[in-house]
């Protein structure tokens, strides 16, 4: 049934991705300009600044996470189905993590201004907003993963009994 808690759960882990998609995730600041970090690019921190470097595949990441919280939400007939496109959700929640907070600032800007020669300095922008959202989805994701075989242990014994 769409109405357990486990339901709640992912549909707010469905909703944070979606948040997070619009949430600058930090600033690079160096002597000539200051730049901003988003989940597509990282650009000019000036009104219609131009992008400097794409960074698709984090808004594509956090897109699947909600589309598969979407579908785990909608396969609520199917619990061990559903368990199995939580899973897959965490994996792809702890790549779109690692990307956001590792590869991107540390790997692909520091290789892009290196080539450059330019010094610059990351800081994350609203540390704690960013910090909260990601513990919420993951606590979401992990609860209603609990939830649901909480909900097929309750299934299997009733059919036990009879």
């Amino acid at each position: 049934m769409i109405q357990r808690i486990q339901s709640l759960f992912l549909l707010v882990a469905a909703v944070v991705p979606i948040v997070l998609l619009f949430l600058p995730f930090g600033h690079i600041t160096t002597d000539e300009a200051q730049f901003v970090f988003n989940s597509v690019s990282l650009k000019y921190n000036i009104p219609d600044g131009h992008t400097v470097v794409r960074v698709y595949y984090v808004a594509l990441c956090l897109v699947i996470c909600s589309a598969l919280s979407l579908i785990a939400l909608f396969t609520y007939k199917k619990r061990i189905r559903q368990t199995q496109i939580i899973s897959i959700t965490m994996i792809v929640y702890l790549v779109t993590l690692m990307l956001i907070l590792w590869v991107c600032p540390d790997v692909i800007f520091k290789k892009y201004f290196a080539t450059r020669g330019i010094d610059f300095e990351f800081q994350f922008a609203h540390k704690a907003v960013l910090l909260i959202l990601v513990v919420v989805e993951a606590l979401c994701l992990y609860l209603a993963n609990r939830f649901i075989k909480k909900d097929e242990a309750l299934v299997r014994s009733a059919d036990r009994l009879r």
